[in-house]
């Protein structure tokens, strides 16, 4: 006889109405699992969070599907070169929509690789995120140089005043 898998059962406890939360705690899971697992098969969840899959939320996620990588520095420079590419696209299209997903990649991206302690890595979709709040004048990704001057602005920057910066 076969056993019930736990996507199995997620699936049909959200089928009968329970929640994502509800549906974690019932299988001793997290609700990252349950909502992929829904997510997955087609259903929409109401939970969302950093690690979440966002296929049925968005419709930009099919283009941004399999992008954020960080296992290594070069591997987070290829993914934020993806990420760009696809940033300048939207904007030579005039979509802003698109413009801010693409910089929302770049912030998952961070999140994600900072989460796991993969701090360079974190740094290098920062770099860019940073050098492209301003959709009006974003360059063209060129990484190192990127760093480099982010980290020349920060040096002169006394630790005291950095910490006023959240005050």
């Amino acid at each position: 006889m076969k056993q019930t898998s736990k996507k199995e059962l997620a699936l049909s406890m959200k089928a009968a109405g329970r929640t994502v939360e509800e549906i974690a705690s019932a299988l001793q899971c997290s609700p990252t699992y349950v909502a992929n697992c829904l997510t997955d098969a087609g259903k929409i969840t109401e939970y969302t969070d950093l690690y979440t899959s966002s296929v049925v939320q968005n419709e930009y996620a099919r283009m941004f599907s399999g992008v954020l990588r960080f296992r290594n520095v070069e591997v987070a420079r290829d993914s934020v070169a993806k990420i760009d590419a696809l940033f300048h696209q939207f904007a030579q299209a005039r979509d802003r929509r698109g413009q801010h997903q693409a910089q929302l990649m770049a912030l998952i991206g961070k999140n994600r690789a900072e989460g796991i302690g993969k701090l360079d890595e974190a740094k290098v979709f920062l770099n860019w995120l940073v050098s492209h709040l301003d959709t009006a004048t974003a360059p063209a990704c060129d990484e190192e140089k990127m760093a480099e001057a982010i980290e020349r602005e920060y040096a002169q920057v006394a630790p005291y005043e950095m910490a006023l910066a959240f005050v």
